[in-house]
């Protein structure tokens, strides 16, 4: 009975044995589990911790970049481009922005321009007689000051004023461009241009209902008219790109002769040519100055002959030295110039004075 009890003791002993190495391997293999997991929670943790590195790294430095730019043109809207346009131009485009507002200021009654005196080419409604050098004027102060210009006539403006913009001398700077009626008859034609900040009224010219102007968008003036029902007088200047008035030539031109010819050498200088026995109906006769003033102008003559239809028929026959007509020119001491030889003439006076034919 005792050596029973004594082999039961052992065997408990044994089985408690085998269950605590059982216990402590299950301990360890937890630990080795949660070893394991950890460590690859931390690789987790790292790669998560990279990934935006590596996204911010890929994005192009063009692409942002041009998102900036996008970003910013949308705030300016617009204005960086136009201050880049404004740089491409310097001070063209400043000197551009105060001269346009005080136009319209001028448009609108508010500014006025400074009076030179000089380019004033008007006859019936003449601002000389009315307007002071160096004083300044609106158009309505003009407009008034003619009214009394003449003792037997009242000019009354009975139009609006019409504007328009023009670029004299191709430039790039636009000069404003102011004409009225007056009496429904008369028209006054004025060029306004801005100098630092001053404007200034750089031509004027007037016409009639026998006569007109004509003002060219680069500043180019033909004025012309008729002195009778065969007379035909033109004139043609210009305004340069620094608003200086130029003369270029004028030319009056009768179709058929009434009578002798009044050949001029100089103002109240001139000769009598006698038309006796000529075909005067098929005659013509072109006289051309260069000069602005009556008084100092020079004369070129050119004659030519014509169909019954007034067309020019001139040949170089017409001017051989046996032509009765030419004669007569030279016996008074006037010498003639084909149309070959005035264009010529003409062609090179344009291009010393810089005007664009």
């Amino acid at each position: 009975m005792r050596k029973i009890l004594i082999l039961i003791l052992a065997l408990i002993m044994a089985l408690s044995v085998v269950s605590c190495g059982r216990d402590d391997k299950t301990e360890n293999e937890v630990k080795e589990i949660n070893t394991s997991d950890k460590t690859d929670n931390e690789g987790v943790e790292d790669v998560t911790k990279e990934e935006p590195t590596q996204i911010v790294t890929e994005i192009s430095p063009e692409v942002v970049l041009n998102d900036q730019k996008s970003d910013e043109t949308a705030v300016t809207d617009g204005s960086a481009e136009s201050e880049e346009g404004a740089e491409d131009n310097g001070e063209t485009v400043q000197e551009e922005s105060t001269a346009m507002i005080l136009y319209k200021s001028f448009m609108d009654g508010v500014a006025k321009a400074k009076y030179l005196g000089n380019a004033d080419r008007t006859s019936y409604l003449n601002t000389r007689s009315v307007l002071e050098a160096g004083k300044f004027y609106s158009w309505e102060d003009v407009s008034k000051a003619l009214e009394n210009s003449d003792e037997f006539v009242t000019y009354v403006q009975s139009g609006d004023v019409e504007y328009s913009f023009i670029d004299c001398g191709n430039d790039g700077v636009q000069e404003l461009y102011a004409q009225a009626l007056f009496n429904d008859e008369f028209s006054l034609h004025m060029i306004i241009k801005e100098f630092d900040g001053e404007l200034r009224i750089i031509f004027t010219q007037d016409g009639w209902s026998r006569s007109y102007v004509t003002i060219e968008p680069d500043g180019k003036i033909t004025t012309g008219g008729s002195s009778g029902a065969n007379v035909h007088i033109i004139d043609h200047s210009y305004i340069d790109a620094d608003g200086n008035y130029t003369y270029y030539y004028g030319m009056s031109e009768t179709i058929g002769l009434f009578g002798n010819i009044y050949a001029y050498r100089r103002d109240n200088d001139y000769v009598t040519i006698s038309t006796d026995d000529l075909d005067t109906d098929h005659i013509g006769i072109r006289e051309y100055y260069v000069e602005n003033e009556n008084a100092t102008r020079s004369y070129y003559y050119e004659y030519f002959i014509m169909d019954d239809e007034y067309n020019d028929i001139t040949t170089d026959a017409d001017y051989d030295d046996s032509n009765e007509l030419k004669k007569r020119f030279k016996e008074a001491g006037i010498k003639t110039y084909t149309r070959t030889e005035m264009e010529e003439f003409l062609s090179e006076l344009a291009d010393n004075i810089g005007y664009d034919r």
